[in-house]
């Protein structure tokens, strides 16, 4: 028996005098028994939730970094409903338009190529009706050097950015203000990566140049080699 036992014991002392101090019975004497090498610590540890250490540019915005596959339309779709994505019906009338505009003949990424794509907090245009999809272009291209977004990106930025992280980015959706593609109907629409309550989406959004976008959502552009 160790000094603290022993001595524990020489004044007709328990585990259960000690109780007094916000300790149990039970805890106690495991503490005893650790204490004359009957038994050893378990120490259980509570994980954190850790923010992701998302890889920034020079002007601060978050970059993604994925290789690009060469799919058509309708193999997008695929893809994603296999993963557990959700399509909007809007975002499938633009990457299943067969027009002059479609996705397959404009949109597509090059199979194999690592592609950099920079997240633009559309918040940086601090007016809603300034914030349209002509000055929110023409922001990350021609202030930021950025090149011009296509809709191959937001499968893959999809893919790449989970809801959780969109989340610690304080945004809802994810979009590419690519030329726009005709859907059904001939509107103009521009594919987005959308979090919400019911499921990780792909989406759509107007894609005028004039539309006003909200400054929940940030705007996704690739980045030209150096």
């Amino acid at each position: 028996m160790n000094q603290f036992g022993d001595a524990l014991e020489a004044v007709g002392g328990n585990a259960k005098h000690l109780t007094r101090l916000g300790q149990s019975p039970t805890v106690l004497e495991n503490l005893l028994k650790v204490l004359d090498g009957e038994a050893t610590f378990q120490v259980n540890h509570i994980v954190e939730p850790v923010a992701t250490a998302f890889e920034r540019n020079e002007h601060g915005h978050v970059v993604l970094t994925f290789a690009g596959l060469d799919l058509a339309g309708a193999a997008e779709v695929d893809r994603l409903q296999k993963a557990g994505f959700r399509v909007s019906d809007w975002a499938k009338s633009c990457l299943l338009s067969t027009k002059k505009d479609g996705y397959d003949k404009h949109h597509r990424l090059e199979s194999g190529r690592e592609y950099k794509v920079a997240l633009m907090p559309g918040k940086e245009i601090g007016s809603d009706r300034e914030r349209t999809t002509a000055n929110l272009r023409k922001r990350g291209m021609e202030h930021y050097g950025y090149g011009k977004p296509f809709a191959g990106l937001v499968p893959r930025i999809r893919e790449t950015l989970s809801d959780k992280q969109m989340e610690e980015l304080g945004i809802w959706y994810a979009a590419a203000l690519h030329d726009p593609i005709s859907d059904s109907d001939g509107d103009p629409g521009v594919l987005r990566a959308d979090r919400g309550g019911d499921g990780s989406w792909v989406g759509a959004g107007w894609g005028g140049p004039g539309n006003q976008w909200g400054d929940d959502g940030a705007f996704a552009f690739p980045l030209l080699a150096s």
